[in-house]
Order: structure tokens, then C-alpha cells, then sequence
């Protein structure tokens, strides 16, 4: 009976070791049978695991901070380029127009080329605010026929933000450095301090000329226009057959008019070397013409044979 007691004892007690196991390491299934004390330590005392608990619902949401797409962002650093090709049967109107507009929005003309008389044409390089660049744009299309546009937009934040922290530091770097030289006694200190301070003013430079030009560029967007004056503007839906059989015999009119009245103002302009020339090669034609008429002409009065016995 005491064996038995023992026994019955002995196995009581294993069971109890073994429950209290259990339930002192409740994540031991979840690491694969390793329980470690120092994790429990690690998940008590770390701020970073603590904080969301603390911040978030036990709801299976996101909490802000883990979402990137909860919130736009709107700082971005874009330079914007836009390129029209448009044309139209106003053409001095147009340019007064837009001249007008760019003035009105704040911008300005970077560069400017005009070519042809009879036809002309202008391709400028025009500088925009960037928040008023859809304004100038809805311009030229309301008042030209524009046949072709493209836009652009490069992302350079990551260029705008590292150049602002190379300035950063390289300020800090030269207060330092300035505090050093005011302070050193020695030449030797002396002269490798102010070495270093001139790289360093290089940099800071050549950084904060980078800087001002990315601003310049995300500030102004840049349009490149071209512009050419037509009689007949291209339509911008699919043209026809007989739509281009009229256009295209309209154009090789005007063209072979064009041809023509360039050939009468290059022989009006002209006409004092061809009638110079003119007269000095009808002069040499005309001598050699009566040189030879000299040469083979027969005799008149030819002298008779002599007469035999």
C-alpha cells in the first residue's frame, strides 16, 4: 500500500513540474521548443516594441506611423518640362499674346529664335512658376493649334535633401574650424587648419550654387515652345483622303508661288551681271560665228582648168 502511495505521489508531483513549465514559457511552441529569459527582458524594457502597443488598438489596423500612403506628401521636388509645337494664321497677334501672358504670370524668356519671312517661325525656351505652369499652358492652346505636346517631371528630392545636409555639415565643419584657427599657436597648426578650411569653402560653395540651381529649376518650370505662322491650320483629328489631297496640292501651290516669285527677285536683282554677261558671251559667240563664215566661204570668181590639146 506505501508503494503504491509513492507511486501515486511521485506521479502528482510531475505533473505539477510539467504544468508550471508550461505556462512560465507560453511562447516556447512559437520559437521552435528555445525559451530564452532574456527575451522576456527584451520585449519588458525596449521603448521601440512598448510604443505601438501603447499608441494602437488591438484591432488588427495599421497604426499611422506604419502606413507611407495614409498621408499625400507634398513636398516634393519636381522639375517640370513641358514641350508644344503649335501653329497659327495670326502670328504677330499670337506672339503680343503670349509675350503678354508670360509677363502676367511671372515669367520670363530664357532664350528666343526667329527664322523665314514669308512663313515664319519661333522657337523660344520660356521660364514659368511652377504653380502657374497649367495656366500658360491652357493659354497657348486656347489661342494656337497645338499639334503636339509632351510633359516631364523629374523627382529630385533625394538631390535636395542630401545637398541641404552636405551645406549643413559643412558649415558646422567651418564654424569649427574657424573656432580652431583663432585658438592654434603653432605655424604647423596654423597652415593645415586654413588648408582645410579652403576645401572646405570650395565645397560649401560649389553645394549651395547646386542648391540654388535646383531651386531655380523646381521653382520655374521650363516650357519649350515652337511656333510657325500657316495659312491653313493642321486639324487635329484624322484627316481624310480627299482632306490631304486638298492640302497637300494648296501646299505645293503656295510653294511653287514661292519658288517663282524668288527666281523673278533673284533675276530683277541680278539683272546688271546677266545683261554685262550677256553682251561680253554674245560678243565672243558673235565673232566666232564670222570667223568661220570667213574661213568656209567659197570663192566667187573660182579660176578655170587649163585647157588640154
Amino acid at each position: 500500500m506505501k508503494r503504491y502511495l509513492s507511486l501515486f505521489l511521485a506521479l502528482a508531483l510531475m505533473a505539477a513540474l510539467l504544468t508550471g513549465c508550461g505556462s512560465s514559457a507560453p511562447e516556447a511552441a512559437n520559437k521552435g521548443g528555445y525559451y530564452d529569459m532574456a527575451d522576456d527582458a527584451m520585449w519588458e524594457t525596449s521603448p521601440a516594441m512598448n510604443a505601438p502597443m501603447e499608441s494602437g488598438k488591438d484591432d488588427g489596423s495599421l497604426t499611422s506611423n506604419s502606413s507611407l500612403d495614409s498621408t499625400p506628401d507634398t513636398g516634393r521636388k519636381l522639375i517640370k518640362t513641358v514641350h508644344l509645337t503649335a501653329e497659327t494664321e495670326t502670328y504677330d497677334d499670337l506672339i503680343a499674346a503670349i509675350n503678354g501672358t508670360i509677363t502676367e504670370l511671372g515669367g520670363y524668356v530664357e532664350s528666343r529664335e526667329v527664322s523665314g519671312s514669308r512663313r515664319r517661325s519661333c522657337s523660344m525656351t520660356i521660364r514659368i512658376p511652377a504653380d502657374k505652369l497649367d495656366l500658360f499652358v491652357s493659354h497657348v492652346r486656347e489661342n494656337a493649334n497645338v499639334t503636339n505636346s509632351t510633359e516631364t517631371a523629374l523627382d529630385v528630392t533625394l538631390e535636395y535633401v542630401d545637398t541641404e545636409a552636405k551645406i549643413t555639415a559643412l558649415e558646422t565643419e567651418q564654424a569649427r574650424l574657424l573656432e580652431l584657427l583663432a585658438s592654434a599657436e603653432s605655424l604647423d597648426d596654423i597652415l593645415a587648419i586654413e588648408a582645410r578650411l579652403s576645401d572646405v569653402t570650395y565645397e560649401l560653395e560649389r553645394y549651395a550654387s547646386r542648391l540654388r540651381t535646383l531651386a531655380n529649376q523646381v521653382s520655374y518650370a521650363t516650357v519649350n515652345l515652337y511656333l510657325r505662322e500657316v495659312e491653313v491650320l493642321t486639324p487635329v483629328e484624322e484627316p481624310t483622303v480627299w482632306d490631304r489631297i486638298t492640302k497637300g496640292f494648296s501646299e505645293n501651290l503656295d510653294g511653287l508661288g514661292e519658288d517663282l516669285t524668288n527666281i523673278f527677285v533673284w533675276i530683277v536683282t541680278g539683272s546688271p551681271y546677266l545683261v554685262f554677261w550677256g553682251a561680253v558671251f554674245g560678243l565672243i559667240i558673235g565673232l566666232i560665228v564670222r570667223a568661220n563664215r570667213k574661213k568656209y566661204k567659197a570663192p566667187k570668181n573660182p579660176t578655170p582648168p587649163p585647157a588640154t590639146e
